[in-house]
């Protein structure tokens, strides 16, 4: 190809890794590292559900990293987010 640009895109097999933050006050359902998300093609989405429990009040901040399982490890992480919840004590009336 003279004067233009091949991009190669491959089909990638991700886990997911949450860490909640403070720890010691949530209860995570499943493993919390190493979730399989499966594979996906260049574009694709997928939703995952996580059920967290948090036993207390206060700030909680939720990091998920998604990780390629093939890639060197420099390059293994694909993609990231975190959540801040707010966890308070609710008042019946």
């Amino acid at each position: 190809m003279i004067g233009g640009i091949r991009v190669l895109v491959q089909t990638l097999v991700l886990t997911v890794d949450t860490v909640v933050d403070p720890s010691d006050h949530a209860i995570q359902e499943g493993a919390p590292s190493g979730t399989p998300v499966g594979r996906l093609e260049s574009g694709a989405e997928r939703e995952l559900e996580t059920p967290l429990c948090f036993v207390a009040c206060g700030q909680f901040h939720v990091h998920v990293a998604a990780r390629a399982i093939s890639a060197a490890v420099r390059e293994a992480m694909v993609g990231s987010a975190t959540l801040k919840a707010v966890v308070r004590e609710d008042n019946p009336p």
